[in-house]
């Protein structure tokens, strides 16, 4: 059998640090613990307060993520994640998201799962300021029968996704601060 390519897990962990640790991973989905893993970041030259305002608008998000099609909001009218959001989509399949840790304008966090919870994740986006702008950080970890054939058959395919709608966002908020 040939394997589309190849992931570690404990590599992943690693590369991660000392970012993972400072979010409040729900029970069963610290990095080590997950069945799989994903970590992005990306500098931007932008304050967090614009990489926040471009990224919270979570109606817009089919701009920086093609998955994000579809989007519904379902409580939030301005089409604006907030504390208390919830939203649905198919990144990969259907998935509930609900918002689970939301600090304006460095921190956001959700717990999504499929209706039939073959997948369930936990993403967390940090916004760090930096002399230049700041890092965004992109962790999430995944549990379910279907993460694991995804982990052994497509591992780069989520942290692609990931790391394309870090890259969106970072021309867009340098794009805006420019102007």
């Amino acid at each position: 059998m040939l394997l589309s390519s190849c992931y570690s897990h404990k590599k992943a962990v690693q590369s991660s640090l000392p970012y993972s640790d400072k979010i409040n991973w729900p029970e069963g989905y610290k990095p080590s613990e997950s069945d799989f893993f994903i970590h992005n970041e990306i500098d931007i030259k932008a304050s967090p307060q614009v990489v926040w305002d471009i990224f919270i608008n979570a109606a817009k998000w089919p701009e920086l993520n093609k998955k994000a099609e579809g989007i519904k909001l379902v409580n939030s009218p301005d089409g604006k994640l907030n504390s208390s959001s919830v939203f649905i989509w198919s990144p990969a399949g259907k998935f509930t998201s609900t918002i689970k840790e939301f600090k304006p304008p460095y921190n956001v966090a959700w717990l999504g799962e499929t209706d039939n919870k073959k997948i369930t994740i936990y993403n967390a986006w940090m916004i760090i300021p930096t002399k230049e702008g700041c890092k965004v950080v992109s962790d999430e970890s995944q549990n379910g029968p279907k993460t694991k054939l995804e982990k052994i058959f497509a591992p780069n395919m989520v942290r692609k996704d990931l790391k394309n709608w870090l890259i969106r966002l970072k021309e867009l908020s340098e794009k805006q601060s420019n102007n």
